[in-house]
């Protein structure tokens, strides 16, 4: 999810504008300075499925008004000038063609990418009063991420440079979520390290080492068409199918008659000292990752609302809890360095009965990692196939519910604690409301992670939970947690209030 952010105050209009031209080594054709993209110079390839995911819910953040946009903000080295940085912004559009892709969209309804190889960036350059660079370019950023970005008529990408005194301070850029994923930033922000910033801002990983070959979004939808393509997304949808007929109904909310709080999504976030030394001390216990001990207590939390069925087989009970976990889709050496999105929802179903939740984090981890390696799917058959399983059920099923759990490049401490060390911890929490941009999601939890500790953000749709919903649910995930911590032999399932 694109980082929360106050609204911003009416962004400050650019001193001026400069374009950033680029030419793509694959074409003869004479350089313009223009900012579209001339006929001839391009090629029309389908949409990959992330792609198509990612356009689906970039079209749904515009009604409400968002952009579903995601930011960087570079400081940059001294010594660096505007004609440096056109240049590296230059390079990074040839070297990147996903930067130069815009969406085509037939009458039929049928949806395409077109690359192109020429065309011209604007540059907006904005100048800080004395002393200001610092907020002034937060201010710029805001400016850039929140509107909604029109890939079928704009480049998807949006950049500014914050000059203070004439000399360049900081690179601000926006992307569309149809052109990159988090994990595709990386070699992006390396090429911009390597160029003219001082850091990566989101630092995640190392970035791909030299000479790796990485594929683009053209080759991507060619291998996803490729039998081989067809066959991963036959496994996919298997897996999907197995998921959506033993995950639990969804619950329908009960009638409420009060005024529906606007904007429709609220967004919680919270951070806790206490949850930060509770996931550490289970992942330390059961030696899985703070990725799955969160991921174990959301499928407790939805399998908890629900009473137990009969097995498949006739015997004993069953207790399924879902979530769907947001892949990166990078395994394979050449879509590790892609710059292009790959990630997808995937649905983890997991059997809460009888289990400890120490118990249930290693199913979790199994469960987890079936998904993982089943990955991603066209995402119409996925819409298709939720659809069938839940008419023939007889039920109305919820795929929506995620867990995006974005680590970054330190990791969060694991380690036993005390009953002392999580009560001294507690009166430490802080949670406020803030604005950020809606996923089609019932609720959605973002959890960024490193040596500091765990930031949720949850995501609610007030058409479905009252924001209250949203407190209480954290509550419950911390209680639960807090609980594992400091007993091996916790029940899985927590009692909600």
């Amino acid at each position: 999810m694109s980082r929360p952010a106050p609204s911003p105050a009416a962004p400050p209009f650019p001193a001026r504008t400069v374009p950033v031209p680029f030419l793509a080594p694959d074409t003869a054709r004479e350089h313009v300075d223009g900012a579209g993209p001339a006929d001839g110079d391009a090629s029309e390839a389908p949409l990959t499925w992330s792609q198509r995911y990612y356009l689906a819910e970039v079209d749904a953040a515009r009604a409400h008004g968002r952009g579903l946009n995601v930011p960087r903000l570079y400081r940059l080295r001294p010594g660096t000038t505007e004609a440096g940085t056109v240049t590296a912004l230059s390079e990074l559009l040839v070297r990147y063609e996903v930067l130069r892709t815009r969406v085509v969209r037939d009458p039929a309804g049928t949806v395409r990418q077109r690359v192109h190889a020429r065309g011209a960036l604007h540059l907006a350059v904005h100048e800080a009063p004395a002393g200001t660079a610092d907020d002034h370019a937060r201010t710029v950023l805001d400016g850039l991420v929140t509107p909604p970005l029109d890939v079928t008529e704009c480049w998807p990408l949006r950049a500014a440079l914050v000059t203070e005194d004439g000399h360049p301070r900081y690179l601000a850029l926006a992307f569309s979520h149809v052109a990159v994923d988090a994990y595709a930033l990386v070699p992006v922000s390396a090429h911009l390290v390597e160029r003219i910033a001082e850091a990566d801002p989101v630092a995640r990983a190392a970035a791909p080492a030299a000479g790796t070959v990485a594929r683009g979004p053209r080759e991507q939808a060619a291998a996803e068409a490729s039998p081989a393509g067809r066959k991963a997304a036959g496994r996919a949808l298997r897996h999907a199918e197995e998921a959506y007929r033993r995950m639990p109904a969804a619950v329908n909310p009960a009638p409420d008659t009060r005024p529906r709080p606007s904007p429709r999504h609220r967004f919680l976030h919270r951070t806790s000292p206490a949850l930060d030394l509770a996931v550490g001390a289970v992942a330390a216990r059961t030696g899985e990752s703070p990725a799955t001990v969160l991921a174990a207590a959301l499928a407790a939390l939805d399998a908890a609302g629900t009473g137990p069925v009969p097995h498949e087989d006739g015997t004993g009970e069953t207790r399924y809890g879902a979530v769907h976990l947001i892949s990166a889709n990078r395994l394979r050496p050449e879509t590790a360095a892609a710059v292009l999105p790959l990630s997808q929802p995937v649905p983890c179903c997991v059997d809460t009965a009888g289990a400890t939740f120490q118990e249930l984090v290693r199913r979790t981890a199994a469960a987890s990692l079936r998904a993982f390696r089943a990955g991603g799917a066209p995402p119409d058959e996925l819409a298709a196939l939720l659809a069938t399983v839940a008419r023939e059920r007889g039920v109305r099923l919820d795929a929506t519910p995620a867990l995006n759990y974005r680590p970054r490049s330190t990791a969060l401490p694991v380690r036993p604690t005390t009953a002392g060390e999580l009560a001294a911890a507690a009166p430490r929490s802080v949670t406020r409301w803030t604005e950020a941009d809606p996923w089609r999601a019932s609720h959605y939890l973002s959890a960024d992670v490193d040596a500091s500790g765990i930031r949720l953000l949850l995501q609610v749709d007030t058409a479905v939970h009252p924001p209250e919903w949203a407190e209480r649910r954290l509550d419950a995930l911390e209680r639960l947690l807090c609980a594992a911590a400091l007993d091996a032999h916790c029940p899985a399932l927590p009692t909600l209030g």
